[in-house]
């Protein structure tokens, strides 16, 4: 019943389960804006995670610059500022804190969706992994305007795994025809990684399979423009062959004709 989310940035909603001395009534979680620095970060780093966090070490690398038996007060005032509603998406267990198991967090359900289009024996992956929610899903970035320490990682490991969801989103859908929701894919992976040229082999070649020939010839120029002035790299034989293979059969045409 209650909500975590990370990609976009965070927030917390949803109804914590009725504790004993409420009289079966659901209680609000305490809205994010009420929430003190420590507590929101204190959830989101147990959201990043599928283990319990041990208390010293979690305490450490929240608050990395105070003394050890401060950072410990940090993290326990963090614990207590959930209240009575809130301590129901932190549960203690002998091996440290972690969320709750009925806490749903947008980032392991990213996570897990992923993991369905990048396993190498699914060729056709199921249509709400191909939803325009699923895509946009990979188009957020983790929590974009905290720059902690503890996050780069995590921010970094995101990165990675949605330019290569959303190729793979693309490619199904270029697959499977729809073309608009293909293309919207491989711009979202180019704007997560704008000189990743299976990104932009992607958005090629779904302007191919449309027969927008001048998108796919003005796509390739700006990347090549980019790609040599930014690193001084050229595109692969890969990526220019789609181009050539364009023009060769351009050229066949002409002949026939």
């Amino acid at each position: 019943m209650i909500r975590v989310d990370l990609l976009g940035g965070f927030h917390v909603s949803g109804l914590a389960a009725p504790s004993s001395g409420m009289q079966g009534t659901a209680a609000v979680v305490p809205p994010t804006t009420a929430m003190s620095d420590g507590t929101q970060r204190l959830i989101a780093a147990l959201a990043l995670r599928t283990r319990p966090a041990d208390r010293g070490a979690l305490a450490a690398e929240l608050w990395p610059e105070a003394l050890d038996g401060r950072a410990a007060s940090s993290l326990r005032s963090a614990v207590a500022r959930l209240g009575d509603a809130g301590r129901e998406i932190v549960e203690t267990t002998p091996g440290g804190l972690l969320l709750r198991d009925d806490v749903r967090v947008d980032l392991r359900v990213a996570r897990v969706t992923a993991a369905r289009l990048l396993e190498p024996r699914i060729v056709d992956p199921d249509d709400a992994d191909l939803a325009p929610d699923a895509v946009a899903l990979f188009g957020a970035p983790l929590l974009p305007d905290w720059f902690d320490g503890w996050l780069e990682p995590a921010a970094d490991e995101w990165r990675h795994l949605r330019v290569n969801a959303l190729e793979a989103q693309s490619d199904a859908l270029c697959t499977r025809g729809r073309l608009h929701e293909a293309a919207q894919a491989a711009r979202r992976a180019i704007e997560v990684d704008p000189l990743r040229e299976t990104a932009q082999r992607c958005l090629i070649s779904v302007h191919l399979a449309a027969g927008n020939q001048s998108d796919a010839l003005q796509a390739y120029g700006a990347y090549r423009t980019r790609l040599e002035r930014e690193v001084g790299l050229a595109p692969t034989a890969m990526l220019s062959d789609l181009i050539s293979g364009m023009h060769q059969r351009s050229r066949a045409l002409d002949r026939t004709g």
